[in-house]
């Protein structure tokens, strides 16, 4: 039988639907902006973001936040 390991909590996860779409200009030999929406699957909260590094920023200070919840004593269940 293989090493397994015990969690006390089971894996976190979330589930989001991403829409991604082009915000063309007025001018055809301008470049489009590429947007981004994403929605909590289990909320239904919506968020939009004006670029790919805005929409990567908020994935990332989520899992931190998620993480530092995690590790915080004050926010886990009474035994």
């Amino acid at each position: 039988m293989g090493d397994q390991v015990m969690f006390q909590t089971p894996p976190r996860y979330r589930s989001y639907v991403l829409t991604v779409w082009e915000e063309r200009n007025v001018d055809p030999n301008s470049p489009g902006s590429w947007r981004f929406s994403l929605e909590d699957a289990r909320t239904g909260r919506r968020r939009g973001f004006a670029g790919l590094e805005a929409l990567v920023a908020a994935l990332q200070q989520e899992m931190a936040e998620d993480r530092a919840k995690e590790r915080d004593p004050a926010t886990q269940p009474a035994d």
